[in-house]
């Protein structure tokens, strides 16, 4: 057995508990959605604004307003998203774990994005890495959803998604890349597709005329 055919049978061993990747897992949602909001603070102002300078440098400053918001609702469907995939999960082993922590990375790197377009929001690169980026962590999420559905998932919970799951899934990446793509014919059109593409997944997708039973 060659080293990489050793590393691919123990990716798959480990019958290790969901609780701390879990807690893991939160944690790092936690802190990529504090850090959101720090790029607010960096707005340009004289030592002593009048009231209509303040007016005038919270207008300038609507682009990161908007930037944040879209990423924090993004974190925040990923994170009920992340939730309900591990809900699937009966256990985690060795590859289950080291895809949740190559996901978890990409989300980790949410507020630089974030910051850079809403700084520049004008600026076809900075807007359309955004999407990049956004369209990065959705393939990661359905290679995790995948890797799951197939290896730890629970039986009697596989019943209850629907079998297009991951086909539907793809409308995320290609809708961030369409919005990539747009920035460079006119930011605007991407910030609307930024903010479009997570309300297909505000919740998520599962056989609708199957009770969920409780955790």
């Amino acid at each position: 057995m060659n080293p990489f055919q050793n590393l691919f049978f123990r990716l798959k061993e480990g019958n290790l508990p969901l609780g701390r990747i879990e807690a893991f897992s939160d944690g790092i949602f936690a802190v990529a959605a504090t850090l959101l909001v720090m790029d607010l603070k960096d707005i340009s102002l004289p030592a002593h604004p009048t009231p209509l300078e303040l007016g005038r440098a919270l207008v300038a400053a609507l682009p990161q307003f908007l930037s944040w918001m879209i990423s924090f609702v993004i974190v925040a469907k990923f994170w009920l998203n992340h939730h309900h995939l591990l809900h699937l999960a009966g256990h985690a082993d060795y590859g289950m774990v080291w895809i949740n922590s190559i996901f978890l990375m990409f989300q980790s790197l949410v507020p630089f994005p974030t910051a850079l377009m809403g700084q520049y929001p004008n600026n076809p690169l900075a807007v359309g890495l955004f999407g990049v980026t956004m369209a990065v962590n959705t393939i990661l999420f359905i290679g995790l959803y995948a890797y799951i559905l197939k290896r730890t998932a629970r039986p009697e919970m596989l019943a209850l998604e629907d079998p297009l799951v991951l086909r539907k899934s793809w409308v995320g990446p290609v809708s961030y890349l369409t919005g990539a793509g747009l920035a460079w014919v006119h930011p605007a059109l991407a910030f609307g597709i930024y903010f479009a593409t997570p309300l297909f997944f505000i919740t998520p997708l599962h056989r609708k005329h199957m009770a969920r039973p409780g955790r």
